[in-house]
């Protein structure tokens, strides 16, 4: 998965609106009392990413919150499990040597990795994956996000805590073995991958972005733990929570949580929501 941080000048780019032929995807979800306008992010980002699309920054002002997956600017006490097992525990000889050398091409020593639980091994792989691209976590759409929602005085609502997001990945099949040998056996093909998502998500363009969203797809535990069953809970909490019950809500989360028929937006119509893309898109130019 490529899937998963200013001065207040630096806070006001993304909301410098210019003319633009494509842009990343906005989608509203509306009913009777309620309207979710749900932009898909990318959780490391640079200063092409910016400005972000008008079709969602439009709605700022006159929003009632900002929801994110988690609110990561909120002090959190949430930590690693101490009793939970360790890569070097969980990998055979022959894999270790595979981390050691996909360890090398990204710039890290295995030592760390090798005493991490296998998921955050695979995220410290992928996110160094990400600056080897030019991003960087400060420059992400979420942290972007929340620091202006932060200085406007928008409230910033949660889909989940930081600690429910730590224990999901500390309860992946074998502490995240899969996640972890997939991003070290198809390093080069996900590097590939990853500058293809940045052009697909820039261009709005969705039939790449499914494209992408299952060529990148691992076991089908791994899948539905990260993406699918977040994706109903979270589509329950919007539906049936007495705080999204009226109003206008921005809502922001990773892209990948927008593809596929389980989608978060494609969940919401199913529950009777009108569905309508605001933004222009265009073909990728990657394939």
């Amino acid at each position: 998965m490529l899937k998963a941080l200013f001065t207040r000048a630096a806070l006001l780019l993304p909301f410098i609106t210019t003319s633009v032929v494509a842009e990343p995807l906005v989608w509203q979800a509306q009913d009777a009392h309620r309207q979710f306008i749900i932009l898909g992010s990318i959780h490391a980002g640079d200063d092409g990413f910016y400005p972000l699309p008008t079709a969602f920054t439009s709605h700022w002002e006159s929003a009632d919150a900002l929801v994110v997956e988690a609110n990561i600017l909120k002090p959190s006490s949430a930590q690693l499990n101490p009793t939970v097992a360790t890569t070097a525990e969980m990998l055979t000889d022959i894999e270790k040597q595979s981390l050691a050398a996909t360890a090398k091409l990204a710039g890290l020593s295995s030592s760390p990795l090798l005493s991490s639980p296998p998921w955050l091994a695979a995220i410290s792989l992928q996110m160094k994956m990400a600056e080897q691209a030019g991003l960087s976590p400060d420059r992400g759409i979420d942290i972007t996000l929340l620091k202006r929602a932060q200085a406007s005085q928008l409230p910033i609502l949660e889909l989940e805590s930081i600690e429910k997001q730590l224990r999901l990945m500390e309860q992946l099949d074998d502490h995240g073995k899969n996640l972890l040998m997939a991003t070290v056996n198809e390093w080069d093909e996900m590097a590939g991958q990853l500058s293809c998502l940045i052009d697909a998500w820039q261009a709005g363009d969705q039939a790449q972005l499914d494209t992408l969203f299952d060529e990148s797809q691992y076991d089908d535990d791994t899948d539905s733990a990260l993406i699918v069953d977040r994706n109903h809970d979270w589509a329950d909490k919007l539906i049936g929570d007495p705080t999204y019950q009226r109003g206008k809500f921005l809502i922001v989360v990773g892209a990948m949580h927008l593809l596929g028929e389980e989608g978060l937006h494609e969940l919401l119509r199913q529950k009777g929501f009108s569905i309508k893309q605001l933004s222009q898109s265009k073909q990728a130019s990657c394939s």
